[in-house]
């Protein structure tokens, strides 16, 4: 199902890497491995890869997080991207998702769960998902068959994550919907947790940004009640 994709391994740890290569292998990826930070960016900017897992400590005393900073610098498509590391606090995890990650793994784990978290990134980053309509508010047209949303016609340029955050507030036509919604819809492997309001702060910021980039595109407006959708005039 994944035959030709890339993966790149951003791991110092021999060990580690030889775990991380065998599962992607056997997912039918290509492999690419870095030890450092700088490398990760080398082989990215050489090609980009579908799938990226990302340690946090690397040998050249650099924090792997350092390569989502990279990437937020960039324009165009992303890859998906599953932070493999020792560092297990929540506010940990938080940073790594703040920063754009699609999951956070805790060292050790067991094989089959990394499998599983692997084929959960790739089918979101893919799109895999089916879904049952387009949906129309205003000008924004959400297409939620391909995961494309545009504005009059218009192409917007959104991470996997700023799709599903769009959708979840766009199906909802105008309507309120909660932090608590949102978080369990849009980052559903972290259902267990309590809403991270910095995590959807930020994501919220980022949707934003791209929609006020496009004349004419809804506004995301906020109160205590939550989220919701407003047309460009109706301020």
């Amino acid at each position: 199902m994944l035959s030709g994709n890339k993966i790149l391994i951003v791991e110092d740890d021999p060990e580690m890497t030889s775990l991380f290569s065998d599962v992607a292998s056997e997912l039918g990826y290509q492999i690419g491995v870095a030890q450092t930070l700088d490398k990760a960016k080398q082989e990215s900017a050489e090609h980009l890869p579908d799938l990226v897992i990302l340690d946090r400590m690397l040998a050249d005393g650099s924090d792997g997080l350092g390569y989502l900073e990279w990437l937020n610098a960039l324009e165009g498509k992303r890859p998906g991207i599953l932070v493999a590391s020792r560092l297990t606090s929540v506010s940990d995890h938080v940073l790594g998702l703040e920063l754009g990650a699609d999951d956070y793994i805790n060292k050790p784990f067991e094989r089959e769960e990394l499998r599983a978290r692997l084929r959960a990134v790739a089918r979101r980053v893919a799109s895999i998902r089916v879904p049952a309509s387009v949906i129309i508010f205003d000008t924004l047209e959400v297409r939620t068959l391909n995961r494309q949303a545009l504005v009059k016609g218009t192409p917007l340029a959104l991470r996997p994550q700023s799709f599903s955050l769009l959708n979840a507030i766009a199906e909802r036509q105008g309507e309120w919907v909660s932090r608590k919604a949102l978080w369990h819809e849009v980052w559903t492997d972290y259902r267990n947790l309590s809403p991270q309001d910095t995590v959807i702060n930020t994501a919220i910021s980022r949707l934003r940004g791209v929609l006020s980039s496009v004349e004419g595109a809804p506004e995301i407006v906020s109160e205590d009640l939550g989220y919701r959708l407003v047309r460009a005039n109706e301020l």
